[in-house]
Order: structure tokens, then C-alpha cells, then sequence
């Protein structure tokens, strides 16, 4: 695309979109949608969670509806004010609910019936859905009918982090927008407003998020930073690999049952009224979704692992404590040499590797816990 095109998108933003923080293929894609009066009946907005989705989502119906003289998209007016705190008449926010955490059939048969009627105010509805992976099989095989024969008044919007949990049927039928991770600065700034924290430490939080809001603040409310320092701690005063293996299993497992409660009870699914291949289908969802939110708390834990690795062999090398993730942790870096850290990454590698040839977590995690202790 030319400079010159790309300036005049960036003229035609409006105000809602500009406050969008590093999404800028995103917004240019949904602006040239207005611009060209192309708004696709069903859009796909997915990438890592907590990078803006929804804050995009609510946006881009301010810009349609705002009906502010000028420029539209001001964000200040009654209808942009409303479709802020969520209670416009014409933009209707879907999400799972509970103990399953899906958004059952019940919930689309409504979604579908309200798709059929004109909007309340505007001259366009739109219908967003967080998590829309927790749509389960049954309520997708509803949507899909109204996906088949789109209402041209109405504009649904999915979010998801995990796609490939939504029918390809359903896929296919949205125009999908990737959502990139944001960048340290944007991080560290909206961290440091949400927490009121010190932007110090905020900044250190950034860091390891990975560009993830949600991830920085799930890093800081799970104190998961503070968990792998306290391994290392006790790895660094000669602890047994073996005894803390065994607690880190203990870790795992205490995450796996928080999860399986809030996703696989189905008190408020009626298996009576589906047949066994939609039952199975429902379960093999949920056991998917499980085994996702176990694996993703796994390989946040191996992601800071690596981090702190990392760390020993930067200060080894720099003496310098300004590029660190754990600077509380510099009395202790040198208890590791560098063959040491090097082996410890490089073993991070291939217990990744082995998880993916299905070999058993608990025996990885053990030898991994091995090859980490300075003292063997």
C-alpha cells in the first residue's frame, strides 16, 4: 500500500479509532469497511487475549451509529456514551455464563430471533461475542443457519483467542481481522493506570507479558513472577528437584480442577434434548478447552523459567541489572554459571518438544527440575 494511501486512511480514522494502541492493520481494515460502505454481515477478531479485541469491537460500532454532526466516531455523544457502558439499545455484548462457561443454545436461539427484526434507534445492530470459542457445538450448528442467510441490519463480531475451537463452517462465514500483541510501552502504560502501581514495576510486569495485557495482569494477581523466583531460591539453596517437582505437580494439579470446575459441569445444558454425537461433541470441547488452559498455565511457567535463565546469562555478561526481568534475583544469579543457564534453555526447548510427542508432563517436569539446580 503507497504512503499516500496509508495517509489518507490515517486522515479518515475517526476519534474511537485512533485511541486503538498498536492494531493498525485491524482499524484500517474496519475504516475502509465504512469508507467503502462494505460492513461484512460477521467479522472474526482473534490474536492473544488482551491485546484491545472488545475495546476494537465497541469502537467500530461507535464509529456506525454515532450520529454526532461532524465527525462520527466522537466518542463523547449519547450514543457512543452508551455503547461505552454497554447499555445501547442496538449493540448487544454475548457472553458465556454459568458454570460452563458456554453460550448455550438457549442464548443463540435468542441471538437469532433478535438478528431477524429491524434495530431499535439506528440503522444498524451490532452483536458481539467474547469467547466466542465457548459457543458450544449444538448453539454453533444454530448460528450457522443465520451466518448462512445473513439480516443485512445486523453485524456480529466474534472474539476469540482460540479459533480453531470455532466450526470451520462458522470460520468461513466471518471476515476475519487479526489482533497483533502490543507493544512494552503500551504495556507498561495501561498496567500502570489499571494496578496504580509503580510504572517500575509495571515495567518489569510488561516485559514477561508478552505484549498481553490480560497476561501482565494475570502474572501480577496470580503472583506467578513471585512463584518461579521462589523455585530458583530453593533450587539455589540446594533443595531436593525431586521435592519441588513433586509441589509443582501439586501447583499444576490445584490449576487443572479450578479449571475443570468452571468448564465441565453441564447442569445447564439438557442432554436430553441432544443425541449422542452432540454430547460428545459438547465434551470433546470442553476437554479441548481444559487441556488449553492447563497447557497455557504450563508454558507461562516455562516462559518465565526462561526469562530467568536468561537473566543469569545477561548479568553473567554485562554486569549490567538494567535488562532484567527478576533484578531482585541478582544475589543468586551467580550461584549458575553460564554452561549451566545454557543447558537449563536449552533443556526449556525440549520440554516443549516432548509435550508435543505426548511424553508424560510429571517425568519432564522432574528432569527439568534436575537440569535447573546449580547444585547437581
Amino acid at each position: 500500500m503507497s504512503e499516500r494511501r496509508l495517509n489518507q486512511i490515517d486522515d479518515f480514522l475517526p476519534p474511537v479509532l485512533r485511541r486503538i494502541d498498536d492494531q493498525p492493520t485491524a482499524i484500517r481494515i474496519l475504516a475502509n469497511s465504512v469508507r467503502n460502505n462494505r460492513i461484512s454481515h460477521a467479522y472474526l477478531f482473534w490474536g492473544p487475549e488482551g491485546v484491545g479485541k472488545k475495546f476494537t469491537a465497541k469502537a467500530f460500532a461507535q464509529f456506525v451509529l454515532c450520529q454526532a454532526p461532524g465527525v462520527k466516531g466522537c466518542g463523547v455523544c449519547s450514543v457512543c456514551t452508551r455503547i461505552e457502558r454497554d447499555i445501547h439499545s442496538d449493540v448487544t455484548i454475548i457472553r458465556p455464563t454459568g458454570k460452563t462457561r458456554l453460550i448455550n443454545v438457549d442464548t443463540i436461539e435468542e441471538v437469532n430471533k433478535t438478528a431477524q427484526y429491524r434495530p431499535y434507534e439506528s440503522n444498524r445492530r451490532f452483536i458481539i461475542f467474547e469467547d466466542a470459542e465457548r459457543i458450544g457445538i449444538p448453539a454453533q450448528n444454530h448460528f450457522l443457519k443465520t451466518l448462512e442467510e445473513p439480516v443485512s441490519e445486523t453485524t456480529f463480531i466474534l472474539l476469540s483467542s482460540n479459533p480453531g475451537l470455532i466450526l470451520p463452517t462458522i470460520r468461513s462465514r466471518c471476515q476475519p481481522i487479526r489482533f497483533q500483541r502490543l507493544r512494552l510501552e503500551t504495556v507498561t502504560q495501561i498496567i500502570t493506570k489499571i494496578k496504580e502501581i509503580p510504572k517500575e514495576t509495571a515495567y518489569l510486569i510488561a516485559l514477561l507479558s508478552q505484549g498481553q495485557i490480560s497476561k501482565g495482569l494475570e502474572i501480577i494477581d496470580s503472583d506467578k513472577r513471585t512463584l518461579i523466583m521462589e523455585l530458583f531460591r530453593q533450587l539455589a539453596q540446594g533443595r531436593d528437584p525431586l521435592m519441588l517437582s513433586a509441589e509443582f505437580e501439586q501447583f499444576l494439579a490445584g490449576i487443572r480442577k479450578k479449571i475443570e470446575k468452571e468448564v465441565s459441569k453441564l447442569e445447564d445444558v439438557n442432554k436430553k434434548e441432544l443425541t449422542p454425537a452432540e454430547q460428545n461433541a459438547i465434551q470433546q470441547v470442553i476437554n479441548a478447552e481444559i487441556e488449553a488452559q492447563v497447557a497455557n498455565e504450563f508454558e507461562s511457567c516455562l516462559y518465565l523459567i526462561a526469562c530467568f535463565l536468561r537473566d543469569i546469562l545477561v548479568y553473567i555478561n554485562t554486569q549490567n541489572s538494567d535488562m532484567l526481568y527478576f533484578p531482585e534475583m541478582i544475589s543468586d544469579f551467580l550461584l549458575w554459571n553460564q554452561q549451566q543457564a545454557e543447558v537449563g534453555l536449552n533443556f526449556v526447548e525440549k520440554v516443549r518438544l516432548y509435550l508435543l510427542r505426548n511424553m508424560s508432563r510429571e517425568k519432564v517436569v522432574r528432569d527439568l527440575f534436575f537440569v535447573l539446580s546449580p547444585k547437581i
